[in-house]
């Protein structure tokens, strides 16, 4: 009877037991969820903790390769000199980059040198050539191509501008100076030999009957003739000499440092030189003769223009002489 007396405390028992063990379960199981939510939660905020550090880290670096380009670009452009802008590039890059050394090559001898990494870039003339770097382990080299881009433009910069140069200061047809070249170094050289008390001469020299070349053979071999004679003129001069194509059939010379002696030797040389030579043009062996007008300074005029109509007159007077001379007034 006692026993009997117990089952039913028993059984309360029992069920208290297993509802407190069901919601153990139920608690250990959402304990569980949280902590598995709580994980999540860590591991998308680390992400996103990640994403921004990467994408800072790219943005930094944009901004730090936007800003060496402007840097590059900004010390290149302020020469148009091919070897000014090497310098430039070489000391920019040192600074960029603090390297310890580098510096530019024609070839790849450096290449099986293990201390040097090889950029390459086109040059002159597309022409390959390389940059030799130092200890460049730490270079980034993808900023370092977007640097060679901008080397490159100013290289073909310089190029162009050294090319549009040539075509204003220069003749087309006979490679001469053209003439308002000349003119503009004609009054430089004058101020120069003012201040200095040097001579100065002026020759003014005219083909001799070109307009019976033309007539004769055309006007194609009248244009070779005249390339012919600006050679022999232009060879036959000194390096501080000057020589230029003044109009039509008519050349002009710039001898600084030189007074009317030397100056009526130096013509009649160029007079005998252009006698002596057999101007081949297509199946013709022609020959042709100059005549020259010669003014000095200060012997003959102080100023620009009275050089050169004192030059004029001269050459006039070879023509009225009957050609192939030399004159002075």
């Amino acid at each position: 009877m006692p026993i009997l007396g117990l089952l039913p405390a028993a059984l309360s028992a029992f069920f208290i037991l297993r509802w407190l063990k069901k919601n153990l379960d139920l608690g250990l199981s959402n304990l569980s969820l949280l902590i598995q939510a709580r994980n999540e939660l860590f591991q998308t905020i680390e992400n996103r903790l990640k994403y921004i550090q990467d994408h800072n880290q790219a943005l930094a670096n944009s901004i730090e390769t936007e800003s060496a380009i402007y840097e590059v670009s900004k010390e290149l452009s302020k020469s148009t000199d091919e070897e000014s802008i090497l310098n430039a590039f070489k000391e920019k890059i040192s600074g960029i980059f603090n390297t310890p050394e580098c510096f530019f090559s024609d070839d790849q001898l450096i290449k099986n040198n293990i201390d040097y990494s090889l950029f390459k870039f086109s040059a002159k003339e597309q022409k390959t050539r390389y940059l030799a770097i130092k200890d460049s382990g730490k270079i980034d080299r993808a900023k370092m191509a977007v640097l060679l881009i901008q080397l490159e433009l100013s290289l073909k910069r310089a190029r162009l501008f050294a090319e549009i140069q040539e075509i204003s200061i220069t003749d087309g047809l006979t490679g001469l100076y053209a003439r308002g070249y000349f003119l503009e170094r004609l009054k430089q050289e004058l101020i120069r030999s003012k201040h200095n008390n040097y001579p100065l001469s002026f020759l003014l020299i005219d083909v001799d009957n070109f307009k019976t070349y033309n007539d004769t053979y055309g006007h194609i071999t009248g244009d070779a003739i005249l390339k012919e004679i600006a050679k022999i003129l232009k060879y036959s001069l000194r390096q501080i000499d000057m020589c230029a194509r003044y109009g039509g059939e008519e050349l002009c010379i710039l001898l600084p440092e030189t007074d009317k002696g030397g100056s009526f030797l130096v013509a009649q040389r160029l007079c005998l030189s252009v006698e002596e030579a057999r101007i081949r043009v297509y199946n013709e062996n022609i020959r042709c003769t100059i005549s020259i007008g010669v003014s000095v300074y200060p012997d003959d005029a102080q100023a620009l223009s009275g050089l050169i109509d004192k030059a004029d007159k001269a050459l006039y007077q070879a023509k009225a002489q009957g050609r192939n001379r030399v004159c002075s007034n």
